[in-house]
């Protein structure tokens, strides 16, 4: 029993010896890190046995504010363990297979992180309560994009639900100044046509943004992101179709529940499906985008 105790305390010695130095003070470098597996463990020690803290889910964002001096193999895999602090301000050891470390990125990485400090830090959707999931941090087209959810449980009476806020938001460098120039609720599909046109699409809704046009105004917000947006249109299920279909005045509701938009991107067309009831369609209609805009094919 004595002899189970020494060896214990010993590991634990050890164990502060390998990672005191990642202790955060007012002092401590952090860098932005996007967990990479699911329900990864977080542990209070750099070792596979070591307690676990909790669990972080896939593309969690998480502060990296240390990691070990040395790599450890765990199987097939050799890494460093990165200790990180979520969102809730709970700190843990991650092995690094499971940690996407965005300074790693040496290319685009800067820009990544004024993103994600314009965005999320800035706006406060990192604290206590909140999860907040990074789905896409890329480069694409000389745009830098962002997809991001921030979910809070609240109470909702007796019971709890989720409260989510969904941006699909797009960066680029205007005469040498790193600008938003797209800021989408909701939609996450979104692909590039035509080298003129960006198109962020649902099933409800289609955003159609010219890059090649600018709003007269750029527009400063109380955050102090730099901003000189796209000019844009848009093609609505309920304004464009539902709204003066006169089956669906009185029954906007299931209408819009019930109704959908098909897009295909590679013929550039649009096939709208109005119903009032599941599985009932009252008429299909086809819409082809031409010159910045969706006409209805006759």
């Amino acid at each position: 029993m004595k002899l189970t105790y020494a060896y214990s305390t010993m590991v634990i010695l050890l164990s502060v010896v390998v990672y005191t130095w990642a202790q955060q003070d007012a002092t401590t470098p952090y860098e932005y890190c996007i967990i990479q597996g699911d329900n990864v463990r977080m542990r209070a020690q750099p070792m596979v046995k070591a307690k676990v803290m909790g669990k972080l889910e896939k593309y969690e964002f998480v502060y990296c504010i240390g990691k070990t001096e040395e790599k450890t193999r765990i199987d097939a895999d050799e890494d460093y363990w990165y200790k990180i602090r979520n969102c809730d301000n709970t700190e843990g050891w991650v092995f690094g297979k499971y940690v996407w470390d965005i300074d790693d990125d040496k290319k685009h990485g800067e820009y990544f992180k004024k993103i994600i400090k314009y965005e999320m830090i800035n706006n406060g959707y990192c604290r206590a309560g909140v999860k907040n999931r990074i789905y896409k941090l890329n480069n694409e087209s000389n745009h830098y994009i962002i997809d991001f959810e921030s979910g809070e449980k609240v109470k909702m009476g007796n019971e709890y639900g989720t409260i989510s806020v969904g941006l699909l938001i797009f960066y680029k460098t205007v005469d040498d100044q790193f600008v938003k120039v797209i800021e989408n609720m909701g939609k996450r599909n979104y692909f590039f046509y035509n080298k003129k046109y960006i198109i962020i699409y649902s099933k409800k809704a289609i955003n159609i943004y010219n890059m090649n046009k600018f709003k007269e105004k750029q527009v400063i917000t109380e955050y102090d992101i730099p901003c000189k947006y796209y000019v844009s249109t848009g093609f609505y299920l309920y304004d464009n179709i539902l709204k003066n279909y006169e089956p669906c005045i009185g029954n906007e509701l299931d209408c819009d529940i019930n109704s959908d938009m098909e897009f295909n991107t590679e013929t550039m067309e649009v096939v709208v499906n109005v119903r009032k009831e599941k599985d009932k369609l009252l008429k299909q209609e086809k819409y082809k985008f031409r010159d910045g805009q969706f006409v209805k094919v006759e």
